[in-house]
């Protein structure tokens, strides 16, 4: 690559999900061709590919959640690192939401590459922390609150989510729920929601999240996972993204005996987003998705 004005952008197509499959497992990152196809469905015009001289090397995603936008899965092919191939794979992205009228473009950071996106603009906000557990089933939820979540509920729980996420993303539920619908739990006190748990099938094992609940109904958080826990096959690995804010949410993870990995960080660019719930946020849908 000579200069880059070499450099291609366009948007990602269902013919490239193996190509970006093939990168995800380069780094060790446990997306499958399922996940990857499913997230290309959320934003399909705000999922890019870098070319050069034809080639894919490298690719970014995005979803725009009105006036949080969220930005993930940025790989470039390591010969082509360090040549501006990210660099204008994010100016693209950033691009697009911003078109839309987003505010606040969010993304989780790998500590050695948060260099290239504070040069883009993005602030540290805090840790978002990686816990991994074993599915061995020691205990079982005893709440009788909790249920199967059911289609029609999903607008409902999309309305909760929005209190604490801070936006809508009933797009993104739905799509997470019709793919994993058995192991999708909420619970009701006086029949209003009090808290719901998503668990997604990945390339190996599930992803806890999301998992939001009213900050002080911890012991309700609990039995939300639990109850996870048992639909769940025993000994399948289980991982989940915490906001290192949430103090809670990590002693809960902890007393179950999950076990804390390499942290990511979460980031910010544009109008600073506050919110007084994000103690309600127990684990995150993904790091490429928030």
């Amino acid at each position: 690559m000579n200069s880059m004005s070499d450099v291609v952008i366009r948007l990602i197509s269902e013919h490239d999900i193996e190509f970006v499959y093939t990168l995800c497992k380069n780094e060790h990152w446990n997306y499958s061709r399922k996940m990857i196809k499913r997230l290309i469905g959320y934003e399909p015009n705000g999922c890019f590919i870098a070319e050069v001289d034809g080639t894919p090397v490298g690719h970014v995603f995005s979803i725009n959640y009105g006036k949080i936008g969220w930005i993930g899965l940025l790989i470039v092919e390591r010969k082509y690192r360090r040549q501006g191939v990210g660099t204008r794979l994010m100016k693209h992205v950033m691009g697009y939401l911003l078109n839309l009228g987003v505010e606040t473009i969010r993304l989780e950071a790998v500590p050695k590459i948060m260099s290239l996106y504070q040069k883009l603009g993005f602030t540290e906000e805090f840790d978002s922390l990686r816990f991994e557990g074993i599915n061995e089933k020691a205990e079982q939820s005893t709440n009788s609150y909790i249920s199967l979540i059911s289609e029609n509920e999903i607008a409902e729980i999309a309305k909760f989510d929005e209190m604490y996420f801070g936006a809508n993303r009933e797009r993104v539920l739905r799509k997470l729920y019709a793919d994993n619908p058995e192991t999708c739990f909420a619970a009701r006190e006086n029949s209003k929601i009090v808290g719901y748990i998503f668990c997604c099938r990945m390339e190996i094992g599930y992803r806890i999240g999301p998992w939001v609940c009213i900050p002080n109904y911890v012991e309700i958080a609990k039995q939300l996972i639990l109850k996870c826990m048992e639909i769940i096959e025993a000994n399948a690995k289980l991982y989940v993204g915490v906001l290192g804010v949430n103090e809670a949410a990590v002693r809960l993870l902890q007393d179950l005996k999950f076990r804390l990995c390499p942290k990511s960080i979460r980031m910010y660019f544009g109008r600073k987003f506050e919110s007084d719930r994000i103690q309600g946020i127990f684990s995150i849908s993904g790091p490429e998705k928030g």
